[in-house]
């Protein structure tokens, strides 16, 4: 009869790497140590608005899930993974700076493109201040980079830098681009305005997220699509962001069947994104393309 021990080993350990645990609990842990670590931060965020109540004006909650986030990946890795943080895409080289402003312009370029669609089709207006002054730019872009900086890095350390990663090494690329996409829309499954349709475009978007990933493997050009494009759908554009409404330069008043435009959730729950997806892969391939052997460097 089989110890407890060995019982439990082969339960949790992969044979061909006993060192490391099985994939699902990988991914399993990684995330219970995400939910942990966030109620530790939470009430330790509490404590000190308590202390210091000036803390409030700060988004608190998403400094708790940036520490949170990077923390359990940082633990995971080298608990469960045997690897560094860094190794899942987030070496500094000549070329990251230049991926990370791609993945934005790319993102700006999607989303005029979606607001001169919808314009042309009668679906959408753009509406401009009155009056647009430094002190009004300010308030409205400078929280705006730093929230979309954050978000960025939260949701691509976790779904295209654990998930993906973890699950490509044992079922390749593809599937882990498939399945952390899924992930990947399966986080906004509370957010306001949720629907099927935003749901689907989610996994859209996460698919689209993760073929910048397969062209570098690296996550600086995901990171520079998913803050580029939440940047300008709601701060520039004035669009919801995923069901969610932010200050903004600019307003996008739209009208026209929800299954086209997204309504109240944003464009990612309209037809229109698959379109402006498509044209965002093809932006990818002739970038990557452009510097296939400084991304051979890389990968190796």
């Amino acid at each position: 009869m089989q110890s407890l021990r060995a019982v439990l080993r082969k339960i949790f350990f992969s044979s061909e790497e006993p060192a490391r645990l099985r994939l699902g609990w990988r991914l399993l842990f990684h995330t219970l140590l995400f939910f942990i670590l966030a109620i530790g931060f939470s009430i330790l965020s509490f404590l000190a608005i308590r202390l210091v109540p000036a803390l409030t004006r700060w988004n608190m909650d998403l400094l708790i899930e940036t520490a949170a986030v990077t923390l359990a990946t940082w633990l995971a890795c080298r608990w469960w993974c045997r690897r560094s943080l860094v190794s899942l895409g987030l070496q500094w080289t000549q070329r990251s700076g230049r991926d990370f402003l791609a993945g934005v312009a790319i993102a700006a370029a999607l989303q005029t493109f979606i607001v001169v669609v919808l314009s042309l089709l009668g679906m959408a207006k753009v509406f401009f201040p009155a009056k647009i002054t430094a002190e009004s730019l300010l308030q409205a872009l400078g929280p705006a980079l730093l929230m979309w900086a954050l978000v960025a890095w939260n949701e691509e350390l976790w779904m295209r830098g654990y998930w993906l990663q973890n699950i490509a090494e044992n079922y390749g690329v593809v599937w882990g681009v498939v399945l952390s996409s899924v992930m990947f829309a399966a986080l906004h499954l509370l957010n306001p305005h949720i629907s099927w349709r935003a749901e689907v475009g989610l996994v859209l978007a996460g698919l689209f997220l993760g073929y910048g990933y397969a062209r570098t493997r690296q996550l600086w050009l995901p990171m520079g699509l998913h803050f580029g494009w939440n940047f300008f759908e709601g701060t520039v554009y004035g669009f919801s962001v995923s069901g969610l409404t932010v200050q903004t330069v600019l307003r996008t008043v739209v009208s026209g069947p929800e299954w086209l435009t997204g309504g109240l959730f944003g464009p990612e729950a309209g037809l229109i994104v698959v379109p402006a997806l498509a044209l965002g892969a093809v932006l990818i391939a002739r970038y990557t393309a452009r510097g296939k052997g400084a991304l051979d460097e890389v990968a190796t």
